[in-house]
């Protein structure tokens, strides 16, 4: 019985190795046929002018061996990677054809390679190699270029290594020079988040033929790629899905982390970077001309700085003035009436998926599910995932200990990084069954013909719109003050604000729940953002640049407000970093998402990247106005200096008129939504701005 149930290729180059290949093959079939299931050996011939692949023939008859001949330049680097392509098996070793490694190390480095590694590189402990001038050559090396350079502590020159066959559909080298395979290969499977063990050997004298190597040349060629490799900037790696159209198992590896994201987004519209090389740069760039600015010229500095804040301060009033009334004189919401609704014939209802991501939430279980019993839609067209984080035991034993229907499934997400609501969304994404899916947090109450309202809606509207947002409020707005102010900015956000922005077919930030799509169309998608804190604002964002859009329909969701300032100041930080990951993902191409989106660019500038810049200014401006109010006789005079006359004109107006018209908004948005006793709490609102301003400074340090 074989000691491993593995199968395992064995790459062999090859390159005038006529004297070394019987004994090769006999060596490895001893080596290899006791100790696994099968074995092939592939030897890549980098067209020998000897009689080496007559005798690698000659062997094909009697041992498990295929021949090719390498095509394209010569050189070891190619030859492997023409190997690998055709490998059997999802073991694979690599060796050189002139036996100065062992084959019978392969055993031992598969034994380490099973104790959880996904590659292992031999490590010279004892050296029979006779030539002094190529071993002192290698120690040089080793040490200047591998272990200082590179960190690595293991022979990065050696075709001796074990790994997996799915390292290859991450990792690709560029195979630069005909010697430099190794060390790329190894410094990406690094990078890739793949763990690298080594194994001592010995090193043997060649046994026959001569070395086909420059001692002098080849070192130049590995040290100076080793210079370049270390200054070589290596993106994320893509990593693949299980297979078929599911997004399982998918994810991204970078910088020797792995995240398993269940996500095929691509990394360049993801936060798995926020920043990139030439934003660093630009913000780097700008905040010393500022400073030196206000160095050689401080007044006409403040001035510039003061004008154009003033003009993005002015046009954001009259832009929300404008959507305001876009919303109100013709309010684009998707409505239906109950006759409407009686007329949907529910055999012909297809299935509805519900995503409810929970954490630490068990308490809240049972509410949920008595919540999600009231739908009015056929039980058995109703597919409802709770995702349950595999480390949160609590969660997982009430709801094994519940008598669950038949249309709740328990799905547990595999632990894997980031530990994120989007992740364990995307995880429930390829596990669910229903054309369609709505995305529901564990607290919610969603009104009971919520999801017909949404059917109707997406066989009514054009194909281009693939989310359908449904307003969100509080069920618990009479609690204190900080959920009497949260339940008037949620009514203006989503009863005025969002159908003002659907009614310009602009981009819309999609709240954190009550999303629903065609399950078809958010897998194409690639799903949530696991990176992005506020997924939901990233997905409304690439939505919209995809050319999509997003519609409310007249349906609502309760949620609870948070009632305790230090919840809420964490959660506010969390959306606003959020939205400072989109605002920065989506400007990587600024020239042309503005070719492409126009107006709509500038749109979004205000909705994202304004609202971020204004709560972050805010407090700076109210200091400087309380400022020349209570101290106008020493400090009046320098603040007036900032403000030439038309400048002037524009910021006192938006003081007054703007910060009016905000509070009659957040009036309007409590009239609508018939929060009639929540009004006169509206003057209160500067001091939440106020809050909101703290937690945007939070949101920044993070």
């Amino acid at each position: 019985m074989p000691k491993f149930a593995q199968k395992i290729s064995v790459v062999v180059p090859t390159l005038n190795e006529e004297g070394n290949i019987l004994a090769l093959a006999n060596r490895l079939h001893e080596a290899l046929s006791e100790n696994f299931e099968a074995y092939e050996v592939i030897f890549i011939d980098d067209h020998s002018t000897d009689n080496t692949i007559k005798v690698i023939e000659s062997v094909s008859h009697k041992y498990p061996v295929k021949v090719f001949l390498k095509k394209g330049k010569r050189g070891k680097a190619q030859s492997l990677w023409q190997g690998f392509a055709q490998a059997s098996y999802e073991l694979i070793a690599t060796i050189d054809g002139d036996l100065q490694y062992r084959p019978e190390d392969i055993p031992g480095m598969v034994e380490k390679l099973l104790t959880g590694f996904d590659l292992v590189q031999s490590r010279r402990r004892v050296n029979h190699n006779k030539n002094r001038l190529r071993n002192l050559a290698s120690k040089v090396f080793h040490f200047a270029f591998i272990q200082i350079l590179h960190g690595l502590n293991f022979d990065t020159q050696s075709c001796l290594k074990i790994f997996y066959k799915k390292i290859l559909s991450e990792v690709k080298t560029t195979a630069a020079t005909p010697w430099t395979f190794d060390l790329e290969f190894l410094i990406k499977v690094r990078h890739a988040g793949y763990k690298i063990g080594s194994h001592d050997i010995v090193f043997e004298d060649r046994a026959a033929g001569t070395s086909k190597v420059s001692i002098i040349k080849q070192s130049w060629e590995i040290g100076f790629n080793a210079l370049k490799l270390k200054f070589m900037r290596l993106t994320p790696v893509a990593i693949p899905s299980i297979g078929g159209s599911s997004m399982l198992e998918a994810g991204h590896a970078f910088k020797g982390r792995r995240y398993i994201t269940h996500s095929t987004l691509s990394y360049r519209i993801s936060a798995l970077q926020t920043l990139i090389a030439w934003q660093k740069l630009f913000i780097f760039s700008v905040l010393v001309l500022i400073a030196g600015s206000f160095i050689f010229s401080p007044l006409k500095t403040a001035i510039a700085v003061v004008a154009v804040l003033s003009c993005i301060y002015f046009l954001d009033v009259l832009f929300n003035f404008f959507l305001v009334s876009k919303s109100l004189n013709s309010p684009p919401e998707i409505k239906f009436n109950q006759d409407e609704l009686n007329l949907i014939d529910e055999s012909q209802l297809p299935v509805y998926s519900i995503l409810c991501p929970l954490y630490r939430e068990a308490h809240i279980l049972p509410g949920f599910l008595d919540a999600i019993d009231k739908l009015d839609w056929p039980k058995d067209k109703l597919d409802v995932l709770l995702l349950l984080e595999q480390s949160d035991s609590a969660t997982i034993a009430v709801a094994n200990t519940l008598s669950l229907p038949d249309y709740v499934r328990v799905l547990v997400v595999p632990h894997s990084m980031p530990k994120t609501k989007p992740k364990a969304c995307n995880y429930g994404l390829s596990h669910a069954y229903g054309e369609y899916l709505v995305v529901y947090d564990a607290e919610d109450i969603p009104e009971p013909q919520q999801l017909k309202k949404a059917f109707l809606a997406f066989n009514q509207v054009s194909p281009q719109v693939k989310c359908l947002q449904a307003k969100l409020n509080y069920f618990n707005p009479y609690q204190n003050l900080l959920t009497r102010l949260f339940t008037a900015e949620y009514s203006l956000w989503f009863d005025v604000i969002l159908p003002g922005l659907q009614s310009i077919n602009g981009y819309i930030p999609l709240g954190g729940t009550s999303n629903h799509f065609r399950t078809k169309d958010l897998i194409g998608l690639g799903g949530w953002d696991p990176f992005n804190v506020t997924e939901d604002c990233d997905l409304g964002a690439r939505l919209f640049i995809a050319g999509y859009k997003t519609a409310v329909i007249d349906s609502t969701t309760l949620e609870e407000a948070n009632s305790n300032y230090k919840n809420w100041l964490r959660q506010r930080s969390r959306w606003i970093k959020g939205y400072m990951q989109t605002y920065l993902v989506h400007m990587r191409h600024p020239i042309n998402f503005f070719k492409k989106n126009g107006i709509h660019a500038l749109i979004f500038q205000l909705v994202v990247g304004g609202k971020i810049a204004f709560m972050l200014i805010n407090p700076l401006l109210w200091v400087m106005t309380i400022l020349y109010f209570a101290m106008r006789a020493t400090i009046g005079p320098a603040i007036e200096a900032l403000y030439p006359p038309v400048i002037f004109y524009i910021a006192v107006t938006s003081l007054l008129a703007g910060n009016f018209m905000y509070l009659y908004y957040y009036m309007i948005g409590c009239a609508k939504r018939e929060h009639w006793s929540l009004i006169k709490y509206v003057y209160m609102a500067p001091m939440y701005w106020l809050m909101t301003s703290i937690a945007a400074v939070l949101a920044l340090y993070q």
